[in-house]
């Protein structure tokens, strides 16, 4: 099966969705070394070796295979290309060809694992902003997809994994502007040589979560993003793998970058833990990711490492996250991956999110030299706490980008905002002024404050007493809050209804009604606030977002009665997939229940799901007559 697609022809982009012969195709992948060789492999080749491995993995439900196109192996002298190195990536995608494998290779490989692999004559060179660099870079993409454009099998081109840290100082200080031109100078040369291709370029979380221009809202260069999150290295203070928060972090950064572009995961996997809790994570992760949108996933990595050369000399951790052991047996995860791979290529085949009624606006910035005048503290923590927000709540979302219709949405949520600029505030009037209903959370004293003629409140005062605004009670729930140092706004109403107070009597929670809209103004950063170990379990925070959204008249369609139990809701023509994930680290006994939507009849179910564990639940939305409630597919072996 795998063969006749890898056959049939290249792969398209139709509606951000890759395609063979209008087939949706959903990229399970692996990254990529050989054992023993590891990094040396193109200059120390053993086709036989790599015919074995790509053997191994096509048996094991794996489509694409990503590897690393080594810049010093391919250009020892500058602008002089060896051509043995050229004929050994020929064949490569040659034998994974053979074995009914994409090609997904990533181009000016100089980073890896931590460690520089640098062409000698580079000399320190600036990539970004050195005119002969530039230029080398752009002939180097340009001879790799050259001599790989006749190959029917490349799923895409990374120009490069991780570039920003061979300088992460000079990738720091580059602008939106500059990371937009190199972007695109690198995919031209690539479309130009192998015309069709598709182009992406990968990074790590930080490509979300930091502030750097590599971000994917500049990314319109590029037809796919990649990204990689592993739980061990993120700013949102993960317990554990374990945590709810782990197996949540790579969705969310799935639906953060989907607004701009198709994700691809290329790197997902875990450190730091034995092979039960990784096989538990890569589980939950994975599905947790195709049910947020991804495109494809490339589990690092194939095999654990016998070589103790560079980079595994020094980070000798790395020689030990495969899916296989270094003798070949075969670790809980690939059994795991091998059930995703069945799921996503099979039953679950096209199966896309559907259009989402909550909305959640971060307001994008270009970076500034504003001094003291920049709000302190960062952005990040508030979109992955309203996602963790939403997902316990089971409201379907999206984040929104700059140029999306907010009027899509029926709530929009704009969380602990620290800066909104004035175009960004008339906005949120129009949304709401047009019948829009919205929660928004100011995150600084002056830039986050409320307008008067979109919240029906002002600023009064602030205060170093905390303890007066140390919580407030709402829709049945207290919601304790913890200050960073330094003020705390005091509000008053000017036309809002006060919907919950603090201790001093000034209002915490309002709604204001502004044409044929709500806007809701919480006067605390709940989001960012959340940022603690634990914090998350200390109330119901989600029963907030639920309140509101019941205001906007949006229900779940398919609910869990634990805030642990992810239940996406997929759609295939009229046919539904809900994807339920409990992402707790211990069993859970809950019941989903399925609203009475679309033509289909409400339904319970009684699950039972051990930890990190995924199940399937399938309905009609317009044949009620053909289900009588949700279908549990069989387990095909999971727990």
């Amino acid at each position: 099966m795998a063969s006749d697609i890898v056959s049939s022809g290249r792969v398209t982009l139709a509606d951000g969705v890759p395609h063979v012969d209008g087939r949706h195709l959903f990229s399970v992948g692996v990254n990529y070394h050989p054992s023993p060789s590891g990094c040396d492999y193109w200059r120390e080749w053993d086709g036989t070796r790599i015919d074995d491995d790509f053997r191994q993995m096509a048996a094991s439900g794996v489509n694409t295979v990503r590897f690393f196109v080594f810049w010093a192996d391919f250009e020892p002298e500058e602008g002089s290309y060896d051509p043995v190195m050229a004929d050994r990536l020929r064949e490569l995608a040659g034998i994974a060809g053979r074995h009914g494998l994409f090609c997904l290779p990533s181009l000016l490989t100089i980073w890896m694992n931590g460690q520089r692999f640098d062409p000698p004559w580079r000399d320190g060179r600036d990539l970004w902003r050195d005119p002969e660099m530039t230029e080398r870079q752009r002939a180097f993409v340009d001879h790799i997809a050259t001599v790989l454009r006749d190959a029917p099998n490349v799923l895409a081109y990374d120009l490069g994994d991780e570039v920003l840290h061979v300088d992460a100082a000079s990738s720091a200080a580059l602008g939106a502007d500059e990371a937009r031109a190199w972007w695109g100078t690198l995919a031209v040369a690539i479309r130009e040589a192998d015309p069709g291709a598709l182009v992406l370029q990968a990074n790590e979380a930080s490509a979300v979560v930091g502030g750097h221009a590599f971000r994917p809202e500049h990314a319109h260069a590029l037809d796919l993003v990649g990204l990689h999150g592993f739980p061990v290295w993120t700013p949102f203070h993960v317990e554990s793998v374990t945590a709810l928060k782990a197996t949540s972090f790579v969705p969310y950064l799935v639906r953060r970058a989907a607004a701009h572009r198709p994700v691809y995961v290329d790197e997902l996997g875990s450190y730091g833990c034995d092979e039960t809790t990784a096989a538990g994570y890569l589980r939950a992760a994975a599905h947790s990711a195709f049910a947020a949108g991804a495109v494809g996933t490339a589990v690092w990595c194939w095999q654990d490492f016998t070589t103790e050369r560079k980079p595994y000399a020094l980070r000798p951790n790395e020689r030990r996250v495969g899916l296989l052991a270094a003798d070949g047996r075969a670790k809980p995860a690939l059994a795991e991956y091998r059930s995703f791979a069945r799921r996503v290529t099979g039953e679950l085949a096209g199966f896309r999110p559907l259009p989402a009624p909550v909305g959640v606006f971060l307001p994008e910035h270009e970076p500034e030299e504003g001094g003291y005048l920049t709000p302190s503290g960062s952005d990040a923590p508030a979109g992955f706490y309203a996602h963790l927000l939403l997902q316990q709540a089971h409201l379907p979302y999206a984040f929104i980008g700059r140029n999306a219709e907010l009027e899509r949405h029926a709530l929009v949520i704009c969380p602990s905002a620290r800066q909104l600029s004035l175009s960004d505030r008339r906005r949120l009037e129009r949304y709401v002024t047009s019948g829009g209903v919205l929660l928004y959370s100011t995150g600084s004293l002056l830039d986050a404050a409320g307008d008067e003629e979109l919240f029906g409140v002002r600023v009064r005062d602030f205060t170093l007493a905390s303890d007066t605004h140390s919580g407030f009670a709402w829709a049945g729930v207290r919601f304790p809050l913890r200050w960073e140092p330094g003020p705390v706004p005091v509000i008053d109403t000017a036309g809002a209804e006060v919907l919950a107070a603090f201790a001093d009597g000034s209002p915490a929670l309002t709604r204001h009604r502004l044409g044929a809209g709500l806007a809701h103004y919480l006067n605390a950063p709940l989001e960012a606030q959340l940022n603690a170990p634990y914090r998350l379990e200390e109330t119901d925070w989600h029963r907030l977002y639920a309140a509101v959204a019941e205001t906007a008249g949006v229900l779940p369609p398919l609910t869990a009665d634990h805030p642990a139990v992810e239940t996406t809701v997929l759609g295939r023509g009229d046919e539904r997939c809900g994807v339920v994930i409990n992402h707790a680290p211990e069993p859970v006994h809950t019941t989903v229940r399925r609203q009475a939507v679309d033509g289909a009849p409400e339904s319970t179910d009684h699950l039972s799901l051990e930890p990190k564990d995924v199940r399937l639940l399938f309905w009609h939305a317009r044949t009620a007559a053909q289900d009588t409630g949700c279908r549990e597919r069989p387990e095909e072996g999971w727990t």
